[in-house]
């Protein structure tokens, strides 16, 4: 008997998660790294890696970040490589497809995607899925939290910031900002900062990345944040507290404008309800103390409370396989 499967998609620029109808559900690196030569290539026994094992080998690999600017890059490898990555998530967490099987799926996606990049996606996805559904990655976080009444979400990721206002229907474009200050915005300040204070230092992305992960804060207050790092091969402690502060604090005023702006145009008796249901999601919301920062931020505009998701990691591809399983068989049918 023929089986329909459902699975929910997070394309995001550094990494991707899926969570699907048999319960299992993955996370990986939004990654391919394609062998550099022979020797490579005999080395791994094939011609390409994907996600954590990409990093461990980066420098017998070329490296592609499909994702880079948040939505897929238009050119031939970075379609294929989102492809693989797709096929790896789906392929770890579904039964293999019989040829009557159905797989039904729905991606989340920046907030303002364009066309072509929404055609990218069909035509990454095409062999992979018998129904695709494209949604706001910030109205994806609403449908996980079923709050479908006056809040904002605020998606903070790595390529973009997606706000989406909810109230109690469909988003339309008047409810949803995209900002460019996010995950790597943030990862190109401190590596200017901490360059610009300790221009002798050795760092890479995957440097970067690991202390504004484990570091980050953006409130007032935080233990001393003293760092190993090289010096031309030598080890030496550097402390990066004040640095990590004053550059973490830089998402915080054009994502609390962003938020003015959308509460601001909002119907004026339900602004307040708007105001004090801000919701953090994605891996910038586990930046220290960020929901607070936001709030002090707000007090200017009459003052604000955010809360940020208790499931950063898998809280937009659990609201994309909730809305595929809710989507009726007709209007898959109209899609």
């Amino acid at each position: 008997m023929a089986k329909t499967y459902h699975a929910g998609i997070d394309l995001g620029t550094s990494r991707s998660t899926i969570t699907t109808s048999t319960g299992k559900r993955l996370t990986t690196l939004t990654c391919v790294g394609y062998c550099k030569d022979l020797i490579a290539r005999k080395r791994f026994g094939k011609n390409y890696l994907l996600g954590e094992e990409v990093l461990k080998h980066r420098l017998a690999l070329d490296v592609v970040w499909p994702l880079a600017d948040g939505v897929i890059c238009e050119d031939e490898k970075s379609l294929e490589a989102t492809r693989l990555i797709l096929q790896q998530l789906i392929n770890a967490t579904l039964p293999e497809k019989r040829d009557e099987d159905r797989l039904f799926a729905a991606i989340g996606v920046p907030t303002q995607a364009n066309l072509n990049s929404k055609k990218a996606i069909l035509e990454a996805t095409g062999p992979l899925v018998n129904k695709l559904l494209i949604v706001s990655e910030a109205f994806a976080v609403a449908y996980a939290l079923d709050r479908f009444d006056e809040c904002l979400i605020v998606d903070i990721g790595a390529g973009t910031t997606d706000l989406c206002r909810m109230h109690g229907s469909f988003a339309e474009a008047e409810d949803q900002i995209t900002l460019n200050e996010a995950g790597n915005y943030l990862e190109a300040v401190l590596t200017k900062a901490i360059l610009e204070k300790y221009p002798e230092v050795q760092l890479t992305p995957q440097i970067i990345k690991h202390i504004k992960e484990k570091y980050g804060y953006v409130y007032d207050v935080s233990e001393p944040v003293i760092v190993t790092l090289t010096r031309q091969g030598i080890l030496d402690k550097y402390d990066l507290t004040q640095i990590l502060h004053t550059a973490c604090s830089k998402l915080i005023p054009p994502i609390s404008k962003a938020i003015q702006e959308l509460v601001g145009s909002f119907d004026p008796e339900f602004q307040e309800r708007l105001r004090n249901n801000i919701i953090l999601a994605g891996g910038g919301s586990r930046l220290k103390g960020i929901d607070r920062a936001i709030e002090k931020n707000l007090e200017p505009y009459g003052g604000g409370r955010a809360i940020c998701v208790t499931d950063a990691e898998f809280c937009g591809s659990i609201g994309t396989l909730k809305m595929c399983e809710d989507m009726p068989e007709e209007y898959w049918e109209q899609l």
